[in-house]
């Protein structure tokens, strides 16, 4: 399908493409009732005729293009009557010759038949001018929206692995004061995901697998900081499929988010449950984690703090559109993140 959509955007946009195929329709189904007349001795009269008419479909192109170009004022409209007069007188003068062989005896007989036909397909012209026109203006405007939207992708996705970078290099380095036998664990757990984040996430959309497994990695890393404190449950759906794809770094924001806010609480374990299902082509993702802050709830994002999940958000909207949703709530000391996002696939 995008392959056809490419060509047909190549074509809209090549001009010598564009006339050559519409000559070429053009006289081929003019050809054909010439062709099923069974009638010999007309080939040349309608080979002529049918150049006339293509002139004049090509005179309202050209006024279509001075419409585009100027508006509709007076002299356009002085050389559009000029064109629709010229064409036929000469249409009238030509037929009567051809077709009967007397232009003075024929030729007011054939101007009452040329005149509207010239009308008529100077209107044609002017009406493919217009729509030809209006189409490159809508895949003009496409692109510059894919190109943007491109853009503000690769700039957010840019700005989630320092985020993310950053949030972890403060608990190793709040780790290594107390536990420093935790940190060279940690440091290499860091280098897998930042292998990942790196690497593995420039495509728009990734096997969903590869996204579940750089999740087991970070909640490795997880158990490592958090230690007896942390009270897990995980029910992720194994995934095999490679066809079945996510856009990068999606889900994992939400996992980083519940477990920073869930050391906030003031209770001795940190409670977390992550589950993973697919359903009829959806991607159903349910996050819950123990939150009991002193200050402000965990759904105001400050500048500085939430700024992953305020991207994410922003990313949500920009790739799926309406294919997804979002809903959270905080209820008896629990935060919940139910999420849902229709698969992408190849």
């Amino acid at each position: 399908m995008k392959e056809l959509e490419l060509l047909i955007g190549k074509l809209i946009t090549s001009k010598i493409g564009v006339h050559v195929f519409f000559c070429l329709l053009f006289v081929l189904l003019f050809a054909i009732p010439v062709v099923l007349s069974d009638n010999r001795g007309i080939e040349f009269p309608a080979l002529l005729t049918c150049l006339f008419i293509l002139g004049c479909t090509y005179a309202g192109r050209w006024s279509g293009k001075r419409w585009l170009s100027g508006g509709i004022r007076a002299p356009f409209l002085r050389s559009l009557l000029l064109s629709v007069l010229i064409l036929s007188i000469m249409g009238a003068t030509g037929a009567a010759w051809l077709f009967r062989g007397s232009i003075p005896h024929y030729f007011v007989q054939y101007l009452a038949v040329c005149f509207p036909l010239v009308v008529l397909f100077i209107f044609l012209g002017l009406s493919i001018a217009l729509v030809r026109n209006s189409i490159l203006r809508q895949v003009t405007e496409a692109r510059i929206r894919e190109e943007q939207k491109e853009s503000e992708l690769r700039l957010l996705l840019s700005q989630l692995s320092p985020h993310f970078l950053f949030n972890t290099l403060n608990n190793i380095y709040g780790i290594s004061i107390t536990q420093h036998q935790r940190v060279p664990s940690l440091l290499l757990k860091l280098s897998e995901l930042l292998r990942y984040s790196i690497y593995e996430t420039r495509e728009r959309f990734i096997p969903l697998k590869n996204e579940l497994l750089y999740i087991h990695n970070y909640i490795e890393f997880e158990k490592i900081q958090t230690g007896d404190k942390l009270l897990l449950e995980t029910d992720l759906e194994a995934i095999d499929d490679e066809h079945l794809r996510i856009a990068p770094m999606l889900l994992i924001v939400f996992v980083e988010n519940a477990f920073k806010h869930s050391k906030n609480t003031r209770e001795s374990r940190v409670f977390i449950a992550i589950t993973l299902h697919i359903r009829e082509g959806w991607i159903h993702f349910t996050l819950k984690n123990s939150y009991q802050p002193a200050g402000q709830p965990q759904t105001i994002l400050k500048e500085s703090s939430g700024v992953g999940l305020s991207h994410t958000l922003k990313r949500l909207a920009l790739i799926y559109g309406n294919d997804y949703f979002y809903d959270t709530k905080n209820e008896n000391g629990i935060y919940t993140v139910d999420l849902r996002l229709k698969a992408a696939e190849v």
